[in-house]
């Protein structure tokens, strides 16, 4: 299938790690020019020559999103840069495990700039140039959790509240912004098995004589949140979701949560 997407323009926040960078090369394959920010320079660097080394087109803009101008700032020079804006996929996001009553309030305070306001602003940045040409497409990263909230070894309560808020903007600004052809989406994925993760559970399944896969299917048996695949999802697999919501394929799909986690919301 044709997606349609050869020549289009995207900004991607959080470009760099997991769901983010995952999007930026699947979009970039597609032959879409990428902007996609991050703080971190050099990993900038490195998602940039993965992309090149592919015969992609990107720009990589190096912001911190909590500062309050930042989100125009990116929006803008990926404008600038390619002559317009046809998708943006807020992707950046912080994630600390942590008690609720040994949550400090400036945690609070930090989750949900980064979490809620940063991607609410590249939202309110981006809209106008969708609304001058009359389309565009919006996907907000969410998280799976937001219907089920971990407890025990994955507390967050912060973390699952910003992005329970991130879905319902997700769907204020699907009806708002229809009228202008602007179709806007959250994805809501489960669990992966990124590399830093990886690396953190390697210990903790070697000393039990398990795999690493083994060692998430025990993890998540212990918080009630098991796929019914048997296994973690991988930020590519979320990557292709979000490349084929962002498509000419979707003209018609808006205003929804899209789970992406091999069955493993329900209860």
């Amino acid at each position: 299938m044709d997606l349609g997407l050869a020549g289009k323009v995207a900004a991607v926040t959080g470009g760099t790690r997991g769901v983010g960078r995952a999007t930026v090369l699947a979009l970039a394959r597609e032959g879409v020019q990428v902007a996609f920010c991050a703080r971190d320079e050099e990993a900038l660097r490195l998602v940039e020559k993965e992309v090149s080394a592919e015969g992609g087109s990107c720009l990589p803009v190096q912001v911190d999103l909590a500062e309050r101008s930042a989100a125009d700032d990116f929006v803008t020079k990926a404008h600038d840069a390619f002559g317009g804006l046809d998708i943006l996929v807020a992707a950046a996001g912080i994630h600390k495990i942590k008690e609720f009553a040994d949550l400090t309030d400036a945690e609070w305070d930090e989750t949900f700039e980064v979490n809620f306001f940063a991607p609410m602003r590249v939202c309110r940045a981006a809209i106008p140039y969708m609304q001058q040409q009359h389309s565009g497409h919006i996907v907000i990263v969410s998280a799976g959790s937001i219907h089920k909230p971990s407890i025990g070894p994955d507390v967050h309560p912060h973390y699952t509240a910003s992005k329970a808020a991130l879905a319902n903007l997700a769907k204020f600004l699907s009806k708002q912004y229809g009228p202008d052809n602007i179709i806007v989406n959250a994805v809501l994925p489960g669990y992966s098995i990124r590399e830093e993760l990886r690396q953190l559970w390697a210990g903790e399944a070697e000393a039990a004589g398990l795999s690493t896969e083994e060692h998430f299917v025990r993890t998540a048996t212990d918080i009630g949140y098991v796929p019914a695949m048997r296994r973690a999802g991988t930020p590519e697999e979320f990557a292709r979701v979000i490349a084929f919501v962002v498509s000419d394929a979707n003209s018609f799909m808006s205003g929804v949560e899209l789970a992406i986690d091999g069955g493993g919301l329900d209860g």
